[in-house]
Order: structure tokens, then sequence, then C-alpha cells
């Protein structure tokens, strides 16, 4: 390893992400996709992503907020960008970047009009999102006249109408799912101005292809990630690597890190790897909770995590320093990882920090 070779790294294959994408092209019939990649892509590389996806000739991109969306216009991305949840306060942002917004409420669009027609930007496209039961954000059904009318009377062009599903990923809760799917479908029928609609999600695509919509969308599935685990041949495209830093011999009775914790009765090497929880690896996987992949077996953590370092277990396995570690990626699986930690991939690749090297592999 050079001197100039990052430690730890989140690696996106973007030939990966790109087969991904084929995959739900190959599920949805013919849909268009919208591809999610707000929260810096998932904590991965909004950038890398977004250039990848413009290149395939994906009908959006989208983001959480017009920040998100100004960072992809300033490297260069000239997709179509969908704003999912915009302050009324960075609408100048919006028409500045050719960002199109999301209109949560009566309250939101009516905020939106008034400045729109200062500004002359009635024809920016815009999007509503329907709450149809997750209860986040949207517009109420009880809002629908509403709707229409100022829509209509203020000649604003709508893109999309879109609504979001709540528990596509587990069969649990189906019947719900099924009662979203038709809330929104009656909804859009009541409309009589023109545009597309949108409802299935990662899990929503894996689960429910038939439902009739223009488009999809997707987000965390491009990664290889999909919690309904539902098998469609999705490839994971994430790998969160180190390198071991120290090997140590513990004589049996021998504890150690903080609170000198993990003593066993027997000797053993331990090695210590350059991450914790200021990088993103959770605290919570100390102590043989977590484990990691090195030289082709599972080793099992030892000790409590620390801020930047945190110890395994490789009695047995002849490790040397600067061995390669993967904590997360093609063989060990991040959802698996995440509920050992009692959480979800999402949050894992989302809370990995700034300061881990991202690096892409696998161009297109």
């Amino acid at each position: 390893m050079s001197e100039n070779t990052p430690v730890t790294t989140l690696d996106i294959d973007l030939g990966c992400v790109a087969r991904n994408l084929n995959r739900v092209r190959e599920q949805i019939n013919g849909k268009g996709v919208i591809c999610v990649i707000k929260a810096f892509g998932y904590g991965t590389d909004d950038i890398a992503l977004a250039k990848l996806l413009q290149k395939q000739n994906v009908e959006y991109l989208a983001v959480s907020c017009a920040d998100e969306g100004v960072r992809l216009r300033e490297a260069g991305v000239k997709s179509r960008i969908l704003i999912l949840n915009p302050d009324n306060s960075t609408f100048d942002n919006l028409v500045e970047n050719n960002l199109e917004p999301t209109l949560l409420s009566i309250k939101h669009l009516e905020a939106y009009v008034v400045w729109a027609e200062k500004r002359g930007c009635e024809g920016l496209p815009v999007h509503i999102n329907i709450n149809t039961g997750m209860n986040r954000l949207g517009f109420e059904v009880s809002d629908l006249l509403e709707i229409e009318k100022i829509i209509v009377e203020s000649d604003l062009t709508v893109a999309t109408v879109y609504s979001h599903l709540a528990g596509s990923d587990d069969n649990c809760f189906d019947g719900k799912t099924l009662k979203q799917l038709e809330i929104f479908d009656t909804v859009c029928s009541k409309f009589s101005f023109p545009f597309k609609k949108h409802i299935l999600n990662s899990s929503g695509v894996a689960r429910f292809p038939d439902h009739k919509s223009d488009y999809v969308r997707v987000g965390i599935c491009l990664l290889g990630i999909d919690e309904s685990r539902e098998d469609w041949g999705l490839e994971p495209a994430v790998s969160f690597k180190t390198i071991v830093t120290q090997v140590r011999h513990l004589s049996a009775g021998e504890g150690l890190s903080y609170g000198f914790t993990g003593a066993e009765s027997s000797d053993r090497d331990i090695a210590w790897l350059p991450v914790g929880y200021a990088d993103g690896y959770p605290r919570c996987l100390g102590n043989g909770i977590g484990y990691v992949f090195i030289k082709g077996v599972y080793a099992k953590s030892v000790g409590r995590v620390c801020m930047g370092l945190v110890a395994i277990d490789v009695t047995g396995l002849s490790v040397v320093e600067g061995e390669e570690v993967e904590l997360f990626g093609r063989n060990l699986c991040v959802m698996e990882l995440a509920k050992k930690a009692d959480t979800i991939s999402y949050e894992l690749l989302a809370r990995v920090h700034g300061r881990v090297i991202r690096t892409s592999s696998g161009g297109v």
C-alpha cells in the first residue's frame, strides 16, 4: 500500500449500480425510473451516482432539499432533479438551478403560487405529494378539490403526483400497502390537469411491480439492497473496507479496550482496525456482537468499539498489519450487520462519516 492510499474507504461499484438499474427496468414493464440519491446518495457518493445515472438516461434524479440539488448542478449534472422536501425559503434556489419542487400542503402550494407569480415562474414544473396513509408529508385526501382549484386557476405545470409506501418491504403490511395503492389511484383519477404518477419505491418494485403507474421511484435498491429481502438479482454495490493497524497477542484472562472487557480463558490474537464510531461503525457492535470479513472468514469483534478503533479476534488466521478487512460489502451483507446493530441498512450507510474516503470503481 502506497502512502497516498486511503486506509478506510467506502467504495461504490458503478458497474453494479448500472446493472441494478437494468434489473429495475426489467422488473417494471416499461415504466420510467426516478432515482433517489438523497443524503449524499444514502451516504455513498451522490455526484458519482448522479453522473452515472445521467448516462443511463433515467427520467429524474430525486434529492431531499434544494442544497442537495444545487450541489449536483454545481458538479455539472444536467438531469431533471425532483426536490422531495423544499422549504419556502429556497424557492429562489429552485428556479436559479432548474430544480423541480414538491408541494406538500395547501399552505405550501399557496405560498408557491404567490412566489411564482412574482417571479414569473408559473411554468416551472412542480410535483404533488399525497398522504395515502404514511402520515409523514403530503396533502390530505380531503384537499383534492382545493388542490384542483388552485392548480387550474394559477396555471401551474404539474409534472407528477406521487405518494410513498410505508410498509412495502414487509408482507405483514400488505393489506395496508394495497389500501395505499387504492387510495392513490382514486386520488389521481380525480384530477383534471395532466400529470404522471408514481408511488412504488424499491421494495414496491420488488413486490408490486405490476401496479399501473408512469414511473417508479427507487433509491437503495440501486446499491443492491432491498429490505424486503426479495431475491430479484440485485448485486451489492457498496463496500466499507479498512486494514489491520496492529496485531497483539493476549494471554488468557486479559481484557482490552475501555473497561478491560472481552477477557477469555485462552490465549488469542487480536487485530486493531482504524475505524470506530466516529467513522460510523456502531458502538453497539463491540464485544462479539459485530463481525468482519478477513482472509476469507468472519472474525468477531472483541471489546468495546472506540471512537476510531475496533478490535477483532484473528486467532489462528496469521494476520499481518496492512491486511484488508471488509466491514460490510459483497461478503458481509449490510442488512445482516444492520440487524446485529438493531437498525436498518439505510442508517448504517448514511452514518458513514465524511472522513471516510469515498471511492468508485467499475465505471461504465
